[in-house]
């Protein structure tokens, strides 16, 4: 385990050197790429045994990685762990239908991260695999219910768990009062995804990076009791703008 080649794939080079510095101290090997079509070529080179892979990357992003990995016969086997900001459960859903066998969000912490990275390179015991497949049908169940515009009425599935989700709020004014409580770069950045910014550009103004701002906007929805797609259009009906 120790000593296996991994493949790191992110635009942000200030987080790629610093997973790069922890694993590599961890005993792995590690490549980076700063995008997909980068990381794809890299891989035809040299098959990594473990694929860390961000979502959100410039000419090729995460998605159609995995898209390209389904249908590449010397690498669809390839473990891939995504690292990302997203955390919405659609995001999830799509990213373990995909092929993907972990789902890690921005900011992660070490430890979790290297827990998940040896468990991704074990091989799966026959009881994992059938574990998997139950998984798998439950995502697209859920799924399902996503597109029927329907909520389960168990648990949803989110971060590669199980989790009772959020109690929803019609009541206008506590969702003020939840708005006012945010902190001021929290409000900062709500009311620019209100008024339809990107997280990009919302970086760019801001002096930070995209994983910084998907981050906070994950606080918000937390604070506010809804998904973080959500936050945008939550903001917007509690009348917070510029």
């Amino acid at each position: 385990m120790d000593g296996a080649h991994l493949l790191v794939v992110d635009d942000e080079r200030q987080l790629v050197e610093l997973v790069r510095a922890n694993l590599e101290r961890a005993g792995f090997e590690v490549r980076t790429a700063a995008d997909g079509r980068e990381a794809l070529d890299l891989m035809r080179q040299h098959r990594p045994d473990l694929l860390l892979l961000d979502v959100m990357m410039p000419h090729l992003d995460g998605w159609d990685v995995l898209a390209e990995l389904h249908h590449s016969d010397g690498l669809a086997d390839v473990p891939v762990v995504m690292l990302t900001a997203l955390s919405g459960e659609r995001d999830v859903i799509r990213a373990h239908l995909s092929g993907a066998v972990h789902f890690l969000t921005k900011p992660f912490d070490l430890a979790g991260l290297l827990a998940t990275i040896r468990e991704a390179l074990q091989p799966a015991t026959d009881e994992q695999r059938q574990a998997r497949r139950r998984q798998v049908r439950g995502f697209v169940q859920r799924l399902a219910e996503l597109d029927a515009g329907r909520e389960a009425a168990g648990p949803r599935v989110t971060l590669s768990r199980l989790e009772a989700p959020p109690r929803p709020s019609d009541d206008r004014e506590r969702g003020r009062t939840l708005l006012a409580a945010l902190t001021g770069r929290q409000r900062q950045i709500a009311t620019l995804l209100a008024e339809g910014v990107e997280a990009r550009v919302i970086a760019e103004q801001l002096g930070t990076s995209r994983s910084n701002v998907y981050a906070a906007r994950k606080r918000i929805a937390h604070h506010l009791g809804v998904e973080p797609d959500a936050v945008a259009r939550t903001a917007r009906e509690l009348g917070l703008h510029g």
